[in-house]
């Protein structure tokens, strides 16, 4: 039993690939989006004071999910106490706002007759983020390397 803990325990393969996402790849991406969609909007600010808005409101709830995001893969990465619970609240707090996102525009006032392709491409996006935090949590709980590294004490919330 113990070779077989020995074997898996350390921050490699999936768990490594998880560290960088969160670190690099995810924050990157974001950030980038972010970018794009507040210079795609802005010369429609003046006429849909919402759209400002919307992007304001996207924008804050981004970068506090960009640091979020680092943070629970430096986290991981370090291995410290409760990285896999920081981690799982990471990825719980991106999938409430991957689902507030899709309200959102609605929320602000942002019709889907004035930037229709907008809200499809928003809404096919939430869809395939939600499936990768799914996906990236279910891995929290279901590893060997995790359970591992980070002892089952970690693994309940």
């Amino acid at each position: 039993m113990h070779n077989r803990e020995t074997q898996y325990k350390g921050v490699r393969g999936w768990l490594l690939l998880l560290c960088v996402c969160l670190t690099v790849l995810d924050p990157f991406s974001a950030f980038m989006t972010l970018i794009a969609a507040t210079n795609a909007a802005k010369p429609h600010f003046d006429q849909y004071p919402e759209l400002f808005r919307l992007v304001l409101i996207g924008g804050i709830c981004s970068t506090f999910l960009i640091v979020f995001s680092i943070y629970a893969g430096l986290s991981l990465w370090r291995v410290v106490p409760n990285a896999v619970t920081t981690a799982k609240r990471y990825f719980i707090s991106a999938f409430i706002y991957a689902l507030f996102s899709m309200f959102l525009p609605v929320i602000v006032g942002v019709s889907e007759k004035t930037f229709p392709e907008f809200s499809q491409g928003a809404s096919i996006n939430n869809a395939i983020v939600i499936v990768y935090l799914a996906i990236w949590y279910l891995y929290l709980m279901r590893s060997k390397r995790v359970k591992a590294t980070y002892g089952t004490e970690n693994l309940g919330s």
